[in-house]
């Protein structure tokens, strides 16, 4: 069946890519627009562009009741980032890109979590997380391919009230490419080929069509990274569990390797909009210290959403979607060692009521969403194994990667936006979810905003941000690599393991999230933007261990204990269990972002500042960071102090994008942060990260570009997270690539 669909997907594509040379002859009296640029609009057109995620009833950019950046495709063609996940760290205040063992972390505001499941990521506004574990695709995240994307829209900070849970952290919304955005009818077709340094690769063919009411996009790319050296410092240096020993350096990982192929269409006529995508991307896990340290990962999504009209003031927006997420793992040397599927629908539908009384935006809502988890994927596999030596023939009945099992979330929602006055707006909303595992959580905003006049804006707002535990801790799974269920706590005690006690089941992790926030004009082409914020995070989701040595079983002195069965799971073979908590007490954090912007004809330039600070901690918090045990936390070895873990508390940004005549561009994107704190306790090196890219028209049609990335060659380790009270604790990742470039020549037809 997948098969059958990812080849539709692609013969949809290249059928209507084929087709737009007629309709082009068509429509030959009226210029193609393909090569419109959003940076081509006036000020006014740009600082005025509608944000679509945060909000159910209000678009406009000043007046949302979070704090939103926004990404043009045009900055992240020159931005000289290596993948979408570095991109956002060059221009999102309060967004850092850390390391783990297995995964690239998307942290915002000093929180690095372990995994992306608390992070959302959408496209158009659909929800592309993983329910299982994983969170936000590595087939989008580490893409190269921008061509797709018309803007990316980042809420720092909690999401939750609109999106529900995963969006604990920080949204990031892709807004793709659409026929819509074209200005007059006609067709057009670009094409363009990337090549550089290490063996990147990327071909893409885009096409974009209106025709009355008629509108599409489409894009095929693919992309190859060999990757640099993975050097010989820090992680690289931890021992190699696997079967060929020695160190992680010697596994042969090369830095940020890809393959990647990404096909995404939408088509829109009148009040029906349908978007299509598969992705498929296979890279190193390059920090990982066992067997299975290539992750692949195919998607497919299919989603539809009608707007009827039912009076001037009075909309319903329907929707509905499809998303198969098929996972795999292997070896560098070709072995799988497991895979498992998700399947996952949803439904959806938005009454949005203008002027119920004089200046009032009410919309109301339900969803439901269903996850399908522990199928077989492509391949016929649902297992997971860490080390090399497993029989192929029986390892599907021996060890499971994920159990069979259904997690359903049903949603309402409410959200209201009141104009009293010219200066004055209020907001409230809150969201009902209720889930299979963790029950039943509720979600309020509460803010407003007031004009002081037409240069001078401020916003009050409070939220709340939550996270329930990933598919797996309801539904199990990772037989035979330790992992213990949440429907076995209660059979702890019954086990008799020394020291260890039942446990209650796992609830969301819960943010409440106070902003102030004030924008100022200062000259007419120069703004200021200040947030400060006040977090406070209770009921962590963390990971906890319960371990005994195996070298001296049930020696009573020693206190060591030779692993038994708990309920239906069994120890991993490293003589123990693993599994998710809510961790005691709170975390109580400020910060604050500052970004000053001017805009000229030609400059467009940002200057950002990201703080954030612990500002007090529970005992229970306080205890588990001096231990090494916290999710977000860790104690200064020189200080003394409690800090935010392997996320620097300051950061500054600079993003220049200057057209010094029509068809020339050069755009320059630094970040300058601040030392980190290792999960041992050390301090590691901040770093100046500096890109810079040039594009020029060489012919009305035809486009060259070159980026250049870490120009000054910086490479100290970066910040890596690590296992919950494990033996894995390090000093960073040499994760940062050295100096690197590739060029891209583009065709518009």
């Amino acid at each position: 069946m997948l098969k059958v669909i990812r080849f539709c997907l692609f013969a949809f594509v290249c059928g209507c890519i084929a087709s737009t040379n007629l309709l082009a002859q068509q429509t030959s009296s009226t210029p193609a627009t393909s090569t419109e640029k959003l940076e081509e609009l006036s000020l006014e057109d740009l600082l005025n562009v509608e944000i679509s995620v945060a909000s159910n009833v209000i678009s406009d950019k000043d007046k949302q009741p979070v704090s939103v950046t926004t990404i043009t495709r045009r900055q992240l063609e020159l931005s000289g980032a290596r993948t979408l996940a570095d991109a956002l760290m060059l221009f999102v205040p309060g967004f850092f890109v850390t390391e783990d063992q297995d995964d690239v972390i998307m942290a915002f505001r000093g929180l690095a979590p372990d995994n992306n499941s608390k992070v959302m990521l959408l496209i158009n506004g659909q929800n592309m997380n993983t329910e299982f574990f994983w969170g936000p695709p590595y087939a989008i995240l580490t893409s190269s391919n921008y061509s797709y994307i018309e803007r990316v829209e980042v809420i720092r900070g909690p999401g939750s009230v609109t999106l529900g849970q995963g969006a604990l952290l920080g949204v990031i919304n892709i807004v793709t490419r659409k026929g819509s955005d074209m200005k007059n009818d006609g067709a057009g077709i670009e094409a363009s080929i990337s090549a550089g340094a290490d063996n990147f690769l990327l071909a893409n063919v885009s096409t974009q069509v209106k025709v009355g009411d008629i509108k599409a996009a489409f894009s095929v790319s693919r992309n190859a990274y060999g990757g640099q050296e993975y050097r010989n410092e820090g992680n690289a240096r931890r021992p190699n569990e696997g079967v060929a020993g020695g160190t992680v350096y010697g596994m042969g990982h090369r830095l940020k390797r890809n393959d990647n192929i990404v096909l995404q269409g939408t088509v829109e006529y009148k009040g029906l909009e349908i978007n299509a995508l598969y992705a498929d991307s296979q890279q190193d896990l390059y920090n990982f210290y066992r067997d299975r340290e290539v992750f692949g990962q195919a998607l497919t999504s299919l989603a539809a959403s009608y707007r009827f009209e039912l009076s001037k003031d009075v909309k319903l927006k329907t929707s509905a979607s499809f998303i198969q997420d098929d996972i795999r793992l292997a070896s560098l040397t070709g072995t799988t060692m497991g895979g498992t599927r998700e399947d996952r629908y949803g439904a959806a539908a938005v009454l949005t009521v203008d002027n119920l009384w004089k200046g009032n935006k009410l919309a109301v809502g339900v969803e439901y969403r269903l996850f399908e988890m522990g199928k077989q994927n492509r391949a016929g596999n649902n297992f997971i194994a860490n080390a090399i030596g497993f029989n192929p023939r029986t390892i599907n009945q021996t060890q499971t990667m994920g159990y069979r099992q259904n997690i359903s979330v049903i949603s309402a929602f409410v959200e209201d936006f009141f104009s009293v006055n010219e200066q004055l707006d209020i907001f409230a909303a809150a969201r009902f979810d209720s889930h299979t595992g963790w029950g039943t959580n509720i979600a309020p905003r509460v803010g407003a905003l007031f004009a002081a006049s037409k240069d001078l804006r401020f916003r009050a707002s409070y939220q709340m941000g939550f996270r329930g535990g990933v598919g797996l801790v309801y539904g199990g799974g990772y037989r035979n690599d330790g992992y213990l269920s949440s429907t076995n706590f209660a059979n702890i005690e019954a086990a008799r393991i020394p020291g260890e006690r039942n446990r209650a089941i796992v609830r969301p992790e819960i943010m409440n999230s106070i902003e102030l926030a004030a924008n100022v004009n200062i000259m007419q082409n120069l703004k200021l933007d200040v947030v400060g914020f006040y977090n406070s995070v209770n009921g962590v989701l963390d990971v906890g261990v319960i371990y005994r040595d195996r070298v001296n079983p049930m020696n009573p002195q020693s206190g060591q204990f030779n692993m038994v069965p708990i309920g239906t799971d069994v120890p991993g073979d490293w003589n123990g269990y693993w599994f998710f908590k809510n961790a005691l007490g709170s975390i109580n954090q400020w910060g604050a972002e500052a970004t000053l912007s001017y805009s000229s004809d030609i400059f467009n330039v940002n200057l950002s500042h990201s703080l954030v600070q612990i500002a007090s901690v529970s005992t229970e918090q306080d205890d588990d960071a001096r231990k090494g045990n916290s999710m977000y936390l860790a104690e200064d070895k020189d200080t003394k102090r409690i800090r935010h873990k392997v996320y620097p508390e300051n950061v500054t940004r600079l993003n220049v994008l200057a057209t010094p005549f029509k068809g020339f561009d050069i755009a320059l994107n630094g970040v300058l942060y601040s030392s980190w704190l290792a999960p041992d306790g050390s301090v590691g090196s901040g770093a100046l990260l500096l890109n810079a890219g040039v594009s020029y028209d060489v012919l009305p049609n035809i486009e060259l570009s070159v980026n250049v990335a870490n120009i000054a060659n910086q490479t100290p380790l970066s910040p890596m997270n690590a296992n919950a009270g494990g033996a894995g604790l390090q000093p960073g990742a040499p994760a940062i690539e050295r100096t690197t470039f590739w060029a891209r020549l583009r065709v518009h037809f």
